[in-house]
């Protein structure tokens, strides 16, 4: 069953839907979303391998998302977060059960 991630930027403006699914050694994403930004960021991103969720510098996520999204875009986490859900590397129900993660600004 695929992993569904909601990265809400009222920042921005916009709400994106992230979707992954395993597909044999590969997870596929769908992103739909108001930004147009994040939208050619999901038309560049292939398929998401093991190592572009377990080593950051090297990840073809950030790497893609620095030609298309700003530095405070939450999309590329929200994408990293679901694809390590799907290879097993967060637990989904516990994932389920937090519920969210957030950035909150004070002061």
């Amino acid at each position: 069953m695929a992993t569904k991630v909601v990265v809400d930027m009222p920042l921005c403006g916009y709400k994106t839907i992230i979707t992954a699914e395993k597909s044999s050694s590969f997870v596929k994403i769908k992103i739909e979303s108001g930004c147009e930004h994040v939208r050619r960021f999901n038309e560049a991103l292939d398929e998401i391998r093991m190592e572009d969720v377990t080593h950051f510098s090297s990840s073809r996520i950030i790497e893609v998302a620095g030609d298309y999204l700003t530095p405070s875009c939450l999309v590329p986490c929200g994408i990293m977060n679901a694809a390590r859900i799907e290879f097993g590397l967060i637990s989904k129900k516990r994932a389920l059960k937090s519920k969210e993660l957030k950035i909150v600004f004070e002061g």
